[in-house]
């Protein structure tokens, strides 16, 4: 999913700004009052959700928990597949304007140009909430924690692994050029490891999304420098990838005893917990989805009561050999309202 941005926003900007300045706020229909005033849950409120790929794993265990909140409070929840297209997310959320939702949620695919629907949303007295993204007509944002950039967060947490692992060691970071959430992240990984001593000797952009194009890359990067200590990767299919060009090329990954390579990814993918378990991986950065669906539901019902802060953030896991025996799949993981562990500003 991490690969749709970019792409989706340059290809269908000018269709997308056609869209939106067709939008005619002053007939839309206001959508009925959801709020209780207490902060109870009112039944029978419409909570809609543009999701940017529904077929992305992590997106599906986000609706699952999404879906289980909703259902325990009696609530009408929908996701809408945007599909990677950011003309689609508009539609979507114009057909949710339609069908009067009581709030909107939406992972934004081009800031640019959901200004209109957002706004149109608004002027229809639909409150737009962020998955990861912020900007004009969000009320409130949602966020995983494995996407920011906190002081002492995951990615100062990270940078300082491989600076322990192997102090003053050179580190390749394998990002997704061009998707601003990206873009930060890697930056910000970047700031962590030279502030720990370390040096990042190349970067490089994985457009393939997958697997196979991160070997290629890194294989090609160990060639090219052959004392590098530690390969960060944006997501974990370019950590497995990155994983298995170490491997190929003769040399061990890092498993917190001994002295291979450092490779991390972030999603928390099946695949790379398994390869946590194998020794294939040093880590992942799960963002908790099923999580962050419930907090999803909570969130809303607290726009809808002006009880909301504006930035809402849902702690991620970090999986490594030493806790890979505590990780429990999504699937089975017992959630509700007072599990979820989260922090708050404003």
């Amino acid at each position: 999913m991490r690969r749709t941005l970019a792409a989706a926003a340059a290809a269908g900007a000018a269709l997308v700004l056609a869209l939106t300045g067709c939008s005619s706020p002053s007939t839309t229909p206001a959508a009925p009052s959801a709020a209780t005033g207490d902060g109870s849950f009112k039944a029978g409120t419409k909570f809609g959700y543009a999701a940017p790929v529904a077929a992305q794993p992590g997106q599906q265990q986000f609706d699952s928990g999404a879906k289980a909140a909703s259902a325990s409070v009696d609530w009408d929840y929908t996701m809408y597949d945007s599909n990677i297209n950011p003309s689609t997310q508009i539609s979507n959320i114009t057909t949710m304007i339609q069908r009067q939702m009581n709030v909107i949620g939406s992972w934004t695919l081009d800031p640019g140009a959901t200004v209109g629907i957002y706004k149109q949303a608004q002027n229809a007295g639909i409150p737009i909430i962020g998955v990861n993204s912020e900007g004009d007509g969000v009320s409130a944002t949602l966020w995983q924690e494995s996407s920011t950039c906190a002081p002492g967060g995951p990615m100062a947490q990270s940078a300082a692994l491989y600076a322990k692992a192997h102090p003053g060691g050179q580190v390749i970071t394998v990002g997704l050029d061009g998707v601003p959430s990206i873009d930060a992240v890697v930056k910000c990984f970047t700031e962590a490891a030279t502030a720990a001593g370390l040096t990042v000797v190349s970067h490089v952009s994985n457009t393939t999304d997958q697997a196979a194009g991160a070997q290629k890359l890194v294989a090609d990067l160990l060639t090219r420098y052959p004392d590098v200590s530690g390969v960060w990767a944006y997501n974990d299919a370019s950590a497995l990838g990155a994983s298995a060009a170490v491997i190929a090329a003769g040399r061990t990954v890092y498993d917190l005893s001994n002295t291979g390579v450092v490779v991390t990814g972030s999603n928390g993918d099946a695949d790379a917990v398994q390869a946590v378990r194998e020794g294939r991986l040093t880590g992942t950065w799960d963002p908790n989805n099923p999580e962050a669906g419930w907090l999803f539901v909570k969130l809303a019902n607290e726009v809808l009561n002006g009880t909301a802060p504006k930035n809402t953030v849902l702690k991620s896991t970090f999986v490594t050999k030493e806790t890979v025996g505590q990780y429990v799949p999504p699937a089975d993981r017992k959630i509700s309202f007072d599990t979820l562990d989260y922090t708050t500003s404003n």
